[in-house]
């Protein structure tokens, strides 16, 4: 007999629906885990396309993305400019998606929430979508 979706017996898919069912019902602890879990990604993904559509001059400021970076390895930014944040405006598009999307795992077929999050960040979609939510529509 197949087993039912979501059903898996796998600790860590069953870990992983349950921070999910916490994250649904708006538990800001379980959240908070999946943010730091995932900040390294979305801010990798945010440097990546932020980097060729930046209008801003690296002289004139310091790329946000990069001082979060930074302060997440526990080091303090070296520069004195002002912070663009441009990128930083891009990193929470991307963790509003994902806490959208997240409600929509269910661990079938034993796939972790780290992988679905990474399909999701990778997905051609995605990034559309943020396009299209940086130029609007007629992108």
């Amino acid at each position: 007999m197949p087993m039912a979706t979501g059903s898996s017996t796998n600790p860590k898919v069953v870990r992983d629906r349950k921070i999910v069912e916490k994250i649904v019902a708006g538990d800001e602890s379980a959240w908070k885990t999946f943010v730091e879990q995932h900040t390294g990604w979305v801010l990798y993904k945010s440097k990546e396309w932020c980097k060729g559509h930046c209008r801003i001059s690296a002289g004139d400021y310091f790329c946000g993305l990069t001082s979060l970076w930074m302060q997440t390895e526990g080091n303090k930014p070296p520069s004195d400019l002002p912070e663009c944040d441009e990128g930083m405006d891009t990193y929470i598009w991307i963790f509003e998606q994902l806490q959208r999307r997240v409600a929509k795992y269910t661990g079938k077929n034993d796939c972790l929430l780290s992988t679905y999050v990474w399909t999701i960040l990778n997905a051609r979609e995605f990034y559309i979508d943020w396009l299209r939510w940086k130029y609007g529509r007629a992108f």
